[in-house]
């Protein structure tokens, strides 16, 4: 059989290919050294919230967390509170407000919840991590990775912006922006080690940071650091010990733009969802290896559409939730 095979590549990087045979003209696209045509595909699901200060409305929505049921919670950096939802997105309730005191934010970042349902809270702001029940009662608070021990004042939490439990054995880590590092802690938040400070300079080194924003860890304990103003993703063993990186700067598939957003670990199936942020609103999800398979969402309003997204999270079921910032809403994609 007689073919002729042209290899066209386009503006966004990818790479279309026309097979020419007896069958007639075949075409596929792949990105990233990955057929997108046999990867999981997203499709708008259902959505809830709109602008407000009344319950289950959002003034800026940042991060989204679930429990051990599903329910879902979402921090709100200007309301200075956490929500509470079923998985469907009816309200349950919600707890805090501004001010310094326990209990209450200063631009409440992100969440984490551990295995007994506790809820942490990243409060930026304020230079700590909280801790609540699933009621939004106040347990404890953190401004330092080892007050226990008893630390310098250097070693206190600066502007810290997201932090992750591993569900199998409790250790914290957290991404400590505005010392440019990360501190890893166990479950009493003692301090074990750090890395990535270069004397709290930021850079552009391998191993190193430049604002440190979104972390998460896969199954292995492998763990996974997104910069907001580099546009890459770094990956690292439980120790900190550098083990890749991926990402250029530009709008194509695998690439990110300035302004990076955060990263979530599907530790399941150990698929990474990264962020685009607001100068190009979509979810891009690659492999451990860093391999593009597909991404999620375009600019705009309407269904399935995004404006400045900032966090987004799945579910025990595959299910994609998406902070969708600009929108004032959540919205929810599922596999199809």
């Amino acid at each position: 059989m007689v073919f002729k095979l042209t290899i066209l590549i386009t503006l966004f990087v990818s790479i279309t290919i026309f097979i020419l045979t007896d069958a007639g003209l075949v075409l596929g696209t792949v990105f990233g050294g990955r057929d997108e045509l046999n990867s999981t595909k997203y499709c708008f699901c259902f959505k809830w919230g709109s602008e407000g200060t009344a319950n289950g409305k959002f003034l800026r929505p940042h991060d989204v967390s679930f429990d051990s049921k599903g329910d879902v919670y979402v921090s709100d950096r200007d309301r200075n509170d956490i929500q509470k939802f079923t998985p469907n997105g009816t309200f349950i309730m919600k707890w805090g407000s501004e001010g310094d005191k326990a209990g209450q934010f200063n631009v409440p970042y992100s969440i984490e919840i551990d295995p007994l349902d506790n809820i942490y809270v990243v409060d930026r702001g304020n230079d700590r991590i909280q801790k609540f029940d699933g009621k939004g009662t106040f347990i404890d608070q953190w401004d330092r990775p080892d007050r226990i021990n008893g630390t310098e004042e250097e070693d206190e939490f600066a502007s810290p912006e997201d932090m992750v439990i591993d569900q199998k054995s409790g250790i914290i880590y957290v991404t400590d922006t505005g010392n440019e590092r990360v501190v890893k802690l166990e479950r009493n938040f003692s301090y074990i080690l750090e890395w990535g400070t270069d004397g709290g300079k930021a850079s552009n080194e391998k191993g190193k940071f430049n604002h440190p924003h979104g972390i998460d860890i896969d199954s292995q304990g492998n763990v996974y650091v997104n910069e907001l103003e580099n546009p890459r993703i770094q990956k690292f063993d439980g120790n900190g010990t550098f083990i890749k990186q991926w990402g250029s700067e530009g709008k194509g598939p695998g690439e990110f733009t300035p302004l990076l957003e955060h990263l979530e670990v599907d530790s399941k199936r150990d698929m990474i969802f990264m962020v685009d942020g607001a100068l190009n609103p979509r979810i891009q999800i690659f492999d451990t290896e860093g391999n593009f398979t597909t991404s999620i969402g375009t600019y705009g309003t309407a269904d399935g559409q995004l404006s400045k997204p900032e966090h987004v999270n799945i579910d025990s079921s595959g299910n994609v939730y998406v902070v969708d910032r600009g929108n004032q809403r959540m919205q929810v994609f599922s596999p199809c």
